[in-house]
């Protein structure tokens, strides 16, 4: 498992992938899980949201999440 610490606008953020082999991540996983993935076109979706009212940059973490991983 991969865990990213991200902090966006003063927001922290913790993203986990469960493992290699998915582009699926969990984001926030202990506040409220959103999990979050690619779709077929390549572009950041929110899959699943367990906490609707939180605003969540999907495209934004999705753009350290590249970098975490090309790194």
């Amino acid at each position: 498992m991969k865990i990213f610490n991200i902090e966006i606008n003063n927001q922290q953020y913790i993203v986990e992938q469960p493992s290699n082999d998915y582009d699926i991540f969990y984001v926030n996983r202990k506040k409220g899980t959103f999990c979050i993935a690619k779709d077929k076109d390549k572009k950041w979706i929110i899959e699943t949201q367990v906490n609707p009212s939180l605003d969540l940059p999907v495209e934004l973490i999705g753009q350290y999440i590249d970098a975490q991983l090309s790194a």
